[in-house]
Formats: structure tokens, C-alpha cells, sequence
């Protein structure tokens, strides 16, 4: 079927002033329709698309920084542990350190003390020492827990439990207290050579 622009003026000639403006507004509709189909829409679609793409980009960059602050942080951290650890004497004993401690700040309320070790592969061991004290004032527990965690030696207050007795100001302490050491022995530092001994001609 051929198309004839000639007709389709004739038959709009024909037509009244009403149904031109009919055909006029649905012709109209019709162009506006086509160009939100093919020019708004997918232009407002790639707008979208690009800025939820930018969007996870940036989520993933802010992810990747925090992830950076995280890493930093944690070197940062472990190489200071690593040179507190290096710190702690072979000599030094915890259990000698917390017996002394405690007996300066409240003494003869220790009821008992028990150590114990544990190892964490080949690199560190851990020393514990749980204790145990009767009828100690307040003051002198926040003193005692001030010294153990300001020492020179990595110390740890891993668990501690107070509870009052009766109606008195004293409370019994149940604590916990850990000590890492590094077991990585030290490299013997290489001596030079003598150099060799000049020949008499």
C-alpha cells in the first residue's frame, strides 16, 4: 500500500474545524511521546546510570581509604607492641612484680596467687598470674590497677572481679594478669675477621 500525502491533506481539508483540532492535539501526543521514547528517556536513564555508577565508585574509594586508616593503624600498633615486647627482660618475673606491687599498696591481703603459661606458636608466650585479695579498699584497688597497667613490662589486667563485702567499704579482688614475651632468640652478632697478618720480606 503506497502512502499519498496528497489524500491525507484532502481528507484533513475535508474535515471540520473540531476534528482538525482533534487529529492536531493526537498528533501532538503522538510526537511528544515519540521523542520522550527515544531522546528523553534514554537520556534521563544514562544520567541515572551514570551517577549510581559514580556513586559506587566513590563508596568503594571511601571503603578503600578506611581500609588504608585500618592497615596504618594496626602497623602502627603492631610495631609498637612488638617494641614493648622487646622490652620485657628475660629476667623479669610477673609474679615477683604483682607479689611487691600489691604488698607496697595494700599489704597482707593477698590470699593467693597461682601462675601459668601459655604458647602461641613459636613466636610468643604468654604469662598469667591470677590473684586474689581480701577486704581491700577502693582507693587501693584503683591504685593497684593504675601501677600494673602503667609499668615499664606490657602488662594486662585481662580479668578482673570485685565484690563488696557486706556492709563494709571493702571488697574481694579476683584478677587476672598477663604478660606477653617474644621467644624469638637473638641473632649472635657476627664478629670481623682479624685481618691477615702482613709477611716480612
Amino acid at each position: 500500500m503506497n502512502f499519498d500525502l496528497r489524500q491525507l491533506l484532502n481528507m484533513f481539508s475535508r474535515m471540520s474545524s473540531r476534528e482538525r483540532t482533534l487529529v492536531a492535539v493526537a498528533g501532538l501526543g503522538l510526537v511528544i511521546a515519540m521523542v520522550y521514547s527515544f531522546v528523553i528517556d534514554p537520556l534521563v536513564t544514562g544520567e541515572e546510570q551514570i551517577a549510581r555508577s559514580m556513586k559506587r565508585k566513590e563508596e568503594d574509594l571511601r571503603a578503600l581509604a578506611q581500609l588504608r586508616y585500618d592497615y596504618l593503624d594496626l602497623s602502627q600498633k603492631l610495631v609498637a607492641g612488638e617494641a614493648m615486647l622487646a622490652k620485657t627482660s628475660k629476667d623479669f618475673s610477673l609474679f615477683t612484680f604483682l607479689e611487691s606491687t600489691i604488698s607496697q599498696v595494700t599489704p597482707g591481703r593477698i590470699t593467693s596467687m597461682n601462675r601459668s603459661n601459655k604458647t602461641a606458636g613459636d613466636l610468643y608466650e604468654e604469662e598469667l598470674v591470677e590473684l586474689k585479695l581480701a577486704q581491700v579498699s577502693l582507693e587501693n584497688i584503683v591504685d593497684m590497677l593504675h601501677r600494673i597497667e602503667k609499668a615499664e613490662h606490657p602488662l594486662r589486667v585481662t580479668r578482673l572481679m570485685v565484690k563488696e563485702r557486706g556492709t563494709t567499704k571493702d571488697f574481694d579482688v579476683t584478677a587476672t594478669v598477663s604478660l606477653v614475651r617474644s621467644l624469638a632468640k637473638e641473632e649472635p652478632k657476627s664478629v670481623p675477621e682479624a685481618p691477615p697478618a702482613e709477611k716480612n720480606t
